[in-house]
């Protein structure tokens, strides 16, 4: 499935993405993330926790469809990695992602990436 990709890495992985800061990975989200593929979502951030990485930002820039279920999937991974030990959820966000959480009242429950990239 190309939907869900996980680049669980410390460094970035393109030249025009923005250093993260030290001991954050990076999650790339492509595509829909609808109850189809939140699945899929939940299990990579439960195995970087797992891992021994609670520090996450979910690159969310090339999203094309948020639904409900993927909402809730951003909000289990919260509460999965802020449930670890320094754990941290930070979501880059495009457009079509701020307005669906703005719309739902949830945007308030993610820290946003608001660096460089943005």
């Amino acid at each position: 499935m190309s939907v869900v990709a996980s680049n669980m890495r410390e460094a970035p992985a393109a030249p025009d993405d923005a250093p993260l800061p030290e001991g954050l990975a990076r999650l790339r989200v492509a595509g829909a993330l609808t109850a189809g593929t939140a699945p899929s979502l939940r299990a990579l951030v439960r195995d970087a926790a797992r891992d021994g990485r609670p520090r996450v930002m979910v690159d969310l820039q090339a999203v094309t469809a948020l639904d409900a279920a993927g909402i809730a999937a951003l909000l289990e991974a919260r509460r999965v990695l802020e449930a670890q030990t320094g754990g941290t959820l930070l979501l880059r966000a495009n457009a079509l992602v701020c307005r669906a959480l703005k719309e739902t009242g949830t945007i308030a429950a993610f820290a946003l990436w608001t660096g460089p990239g943005m």
